[in-house]
């Protein structure tokens, strides 16, 4: 299955308040529906006012320290392959 990769800007640590994008880059293909996770459920990550997604990025507006945590990424497409690999988890850490 084609790889994730999950990188993080700014790099950590991010301070509260500011705004973190996490970027999903998966190799081959298009058309990928990109899925988030966050670690202290596993389960998917829905945008909301302080996270959105666009295209391959998700946004983290306002970080608190609540968002303090590990998130990993995966595809999802129509065609084969229907999914990626997940992505290495990657930590964010805010202070």
């Amino acid at each position: 299955l084609p790889t994730s990769t999950l990188t993080v800007t700014p790099d950590n640590p991010v301070f509260t308040g500011e705004t973190v994008n996490l970027k999903c880059v998966i190799e081959s293909h298009s058309d990928w529906r990109y899925e988030w996770y966050k670690d202290t459920d596993s389960v998917m990550l829905q945008t909301s006012d302080r996270y959105t997604v666009n295209k391959n990025t998700l946004t983290i507006r306002g970080a608190t320290e609540s968002d303090q945590d590990q998130y990993w990424c995966k595809g999802q497409r129509d065609g084969r392959p229907k999914s990626s690999q997940s992505s290495s988890k990657v930590s964010l850490t805010v202070t």
